[in-house]
């Protein structure tokens, strides 16, 4: 249409602005105080969020990478994201977790604009706009950090956007278009193999009722598409096996689920406390019954061969990924309270799609506002006037090492749960190699030629940590009394070392290379 606006530049355009939006909602977020700032609070306080950070600045700083990860090793696409976030930040932490979330959530943009134009018709970007309301709503509210999982660089944003994007792979007509999906979605599920266990159920369903409608031998195609990237993402897994912390199948086991059920009733009970949070829990539990019963819907259709099929099985597909997911984890005992976004956070996504094209505009306009109160009540403008409350912001116990240490002494030991977290914040550089408890090397997350690189000349003790602290005993024992205690308040000290009989002593038991 002559003077009309190529549909690319809107695209771009909305792009933009669900980044401008995250952007305003972290910095909002960010300003605040207490519970609800969970920049601070959750992005710079949990180890796990600051694992490809640490990584990066390895590479830049020419370190040897010898990175072991957990079951997800973060290949694809959360390697890319935080390479351009760490770039675009010049290495700056603070600005790293932004722009991660920013990058995260104009994916999840993208992938769901695409959805929408290959499986509807008319009103796409404003089907797709309002679709993604929530993913910048849901972090205004509440004090819980499940809102917010999405806009983290670890917290199995890859799973997230797979779940979101895997129809497009099979209504894209062109074949490059479905090769680079393919791709994308084999090396998404290798990295994050969680992500088959929530797609399985979902998907088998969907093969059986297009077998149904179509006839077997319609199966061909999808089926011979299916998989070739069940395999390659095997051999791709493969591949990736070396960086992984732990199998994904060690967590296959019945005590350790009993020990993760046994997590859910304070969790639950944690989240409940919060009102905000309770009204959202309610809605989100109604919008996951919803997308069910949707599919339940698609299903009785598509067995009496009514309807367009399509969007009968896309239908299908959405409706079963939350609650068939979660069952899918109950199936395999690996249930954890970190796997609830797809269960509460998407359904509120997903139930927003299947809106009449001709109500989109409008409801999208409501939505808007909506948002904009939902910002007003959580304290804009007041809360960005205090950018400090993040940008800069060290914990007690950075700060006490930042101001305690003696020069030269800015490499440490701690448990994995403080040693990222309040090293990574520290204005001197402090590095902190993480040990367990009984002072051997904590694999998980880590770079482990840390402990091979350079000898330590503190340790760290946090008897109120999230783990056990590193075991007194061990300590004196192995390398004898330290010759400063520094105390850092709240059951928290530095164990110095400055005696070089001592030193040698600590550099002797790691078998570091710089004795």
């Amino acid at each position: 249409m002559p003077g009309s606006i190529p549909r690319f530049v809107t695209v771009s355009l909305a792009a933009i602005a669900a980044g401008v939006t995250t952007a305003l909602v972290f910095v909002l977020r960010a300003g605040g105080e207490g519970a609800t700032n969970w920049p601070a609070n959750w992005e710079l306080r949990s180890s796990d969020n600051g694992v490809l950070f640490q990584l990066l600045q390895d590479v830049t700083a020419g370190r040897p990478l010898d990175w072991s990860f957990s079951p997800q090793v973060y290949v694809f696409p959360e390697l890319p994201i935080s390479a351009l976030a760490f770039a675009v930040a010049g290495g700056d932490l603070y600005r790293y977790y932004l722009f991660v979330a920013v990058l995260n959530n104009v994916l999840l943009f993208l992938a769901l604009y695409l959805v929408v134009r290959l499986l509807f018709r008319g009103e796409w970007l404003a089907r797709a706009s309002l679709a993604f309301l929530p993913l910048v709503a849901l972090p205004l509210v509440g004090t819980t950090w499940l809102f917010s999982y999405h806009l983290a660089p670890t917290y199995y944003f890859g799973m997230y956007l797979l779940l979101v994007a895997v129809p497009a792979v099979f209504l894209v007509r062109t074949p490059w278009a479905r090769a680079m999906l393919g791709a994308a979605i084999v090396l998404t599920a290798a990295s994050n193999p969680l992500a088959l266990v929530f797609a399985f159920p979902a998907f088998a369903a969907v093969l059986v009722l297009h077998a149904n409608r179509s006839g077997w031998r319609s199966l061909g195609r999808p089926a011979l598409l299916a998989g070739g990237i069940l395999v390659a993402t095997f051999l791709v897994r493969l591949v990736l096996s070396p960086l992984q912390g732990a199998s994904p199948l060690a967590y296959v086991n019945g005590e350790i689920f009993a020990g993760r059920l046994a997590n859910f009733p304070p969790y639950v009970e944690a989240l409940w406390a919060d009102v905000p949070t309770r009204v959202v829990l309610v809605i989100a539990a109604l919008a996951a019954l919803a997308v069910l019963a949707g599919a339940v819907v698609a299903t009785v259709t598509l067995l009496r061969r009514r309807g367009e099929t399509r969007e009968l099985l896309v239908a299908v597909w959405f409706g079963l990924v939350p609650l068939g997911g979660l069952a899918g984890t109950a199936v395999l005992f690996i249930t954890h309270t970190l796997y609830l976004w797809p269960v509460l956070v998407l359904p509120l996504v997903l139930v927003l799609l299947p809106l009449p094209p001709r109500w989109a505009p409008r409801a999208l306009a409501i939505g808007v506002v909506g948002t904009l109160v939902l910002a007003l009540f959580s304290g804009l403008p007041g809360t960005l006037g205090h950018p400090e409350r993040y940008f800069g912001f060290r914990n007690d116990e950075t700060r006490c090492l930042d101001e305690s240490l003696p020069a030269g002494s800015e490499i440490g030991y701690a448990t994995f749960s403080d040693a990222r977290r309040l090293a990574l914040p520290s204005a001197r550089g402090i590095r902190l190699i993480p040990l367990k408890t009984d002072g051997s090397q904590a694999g998980w997350l880590a770079n482990l030629d840390y402990l091979r690189a350079d000898t330590g000349r503190f340790f760290f003790v946090n008897e109120r940590g999230d783990e056990p602290a590193i075991d007194g005993g061990f300590i004196t024992g192995t390398f004898g009394e330290p010759d400063q205690r520094l105390d850092c308040g709240d059951g928290r000290s530095i164990w110095l070392y400055t005696d070089d009989a001592k030193l040698d002593a600590i550099g002797a038991h790691f078998g570091t290379r710089d004795r």
